[in-house]
């Protein structure tokens, strides 16, 4: 493993990242704006699903997933910008480890979401227990993704 890490760390992308000193800041920028698009649109979409916002229709708030992709995608290549600065950091890291089974608990959540909202639109607008379910593991696991990501600077 540490071949991979060093290939990493030695490469094109990693030096960049250390070389030009606007880089790094500038994908943290990226990445909480990534973060905000994630998360407020999520929160729309959670939030309507769990019954709390029944007077808003589905189809606006179906509206919001693709800004939702949008951010997640925003803070996969800013979160691989900052892999790339310091490997040798984040791969021990448990919090990033758990950082990232949490991301992928989230999009196995999100893909069940999408086949059975597209399978069964109506079950949205009728409050489905199983989408409620789903709403609120949403907010669970992108909350403590959150939570982990900021945990990653406070644990070796």
């Amino acid at each position: 493993m540490n071949d991979f890490l060093l290939s990493i760390e030695s490469s094109t992308l990693a030096q960049l990242m250390k070389q030009v000193g606007w880089l790094f800041p500038g994908a943290e920028i990226f990445h909480f704006i990534g973060l905000c698009l994630l998360i407020g649109s999520l929160l729309i979409v959670d939030i309507r699903l769990l019954g709390l916002a029944d007077e808003v229709s589905m189809d606006a708030v179906y509206k919001f997933l693709p800004i939702a992709v949008l951010g997640f995608f925003i803070n996969l290549l800013t979160g691989i910008l900052f892999f790339f600065n310091d490997p040798f950091r984040y791969y021990p890291n448990i919090a990033f480890r758990i950082k990232l089974v949490l991301i992928l608990l989230a999009g196995i959540n999100a893909l069940y979401f999408m086949v059975t909202a597209h399978r069964h639109p109506d079950l949205a607008s009728k409050g489905d227990s199983k989408l409620k379910t789903v709403a609120a593991l949403s907010l669970l696991l992108w909350f403590s993704v959150i939570v982990c990501g900021r945990m990653i600077p406070y644990v070796e």
